[in-house]
């Protein structure tokens, strides 16, 4: 069993390294009015296939799983992101992990904060000590990865995991992850090493308004 878990494990850690965007992207997305406990300046943004919301700066634009089946919508993002273009292709697939892409419009052309959220199954007896020890010894596994910082935090959506590294001396990643029972969600905000002080309490904030519907 052991090998059975840490192997689909792996697997989603692989996947999540794929995910780690450094691109830039706009467009518009979903939204709705703050709720209580939404920071100033966020909006909260609600995907209904999963059921999640989460909370961003209203300046950012996003695209859920959902809308980015609108052709026009979808157009529009990848043509002003280029570099996004792998990560729109796999969000408008059938059955895709990747149910959130969202970025900062107003940052450098070259690299853009951003942020996405995955859903993958693990194993439902996947604990929180084994889950944590698994994903961080496999990102670190990436000869990119410096510096990994690793904590356990509580978010609306439950405990999670933190992961903070640094890639190739060019980005700054947060990533948490929350288990439900066989699900996994994985919030992945990126950002460059000259931004990264200006961006990491927004990550945070975004972070801990997460919640499961």
């Amino acid at each position: 069993m052991k090998s059975r878990v840490t192997g689909r494990v792996r697997r989603c850690s692989s996947f999540l390294l794929c995910l780690v965007v450094v691109g830039g992207c706009g467009g518009s997305g979903p939204g709705r009015n703050a709720v209580p406990g939404t920071p100033g300046a966020f909006t909260v943004r609600t995907v209904s296939d999963p059921g999640f919301s989460i909370a961003l700066p209203k300046t950012w634009r996003s695209l859920d799983s959902r809308t980015a089946l609108t052709s026009g919508r979808l157009r529009r993002f990848a043509q002003a992101n280029p570099r996004l273009r792998a990560e729109l292709r796999a969000l408008a697939g059938p059955n895709s992990p990747i149910k959130l892409l969202a970025v900062d419009p107003t940052g450098q052309q070259n690299f853009r904060a951003n942020m996405n959220v995955i859903q993958t199954r693990v194993p439902k007896n996947l604990s929180f000590q084994q889950l944590s020890k698994n994903e961080a010894a496999q990102i670190k596994l990436v000869s990119s990865v410096r510096h990994m910082r690793q904590a356990a935090v509580e978010l609306p959506a439950g405990r999670a995991l933190r992961l903070t590294y640094d890639v190739q001396s060019k980005g700054l990643v947060h990533q948490y992850f929350v288990k439900q029972d066989d699900l996994l969600y994985v919030l992945t905000y990126t950002t460059s090493t000259a931004t990264a002080p200006r961006y990491a309490k927004i990550f945070d904030l975004s972070a801990h308004t997460f919640q499961l519907r």
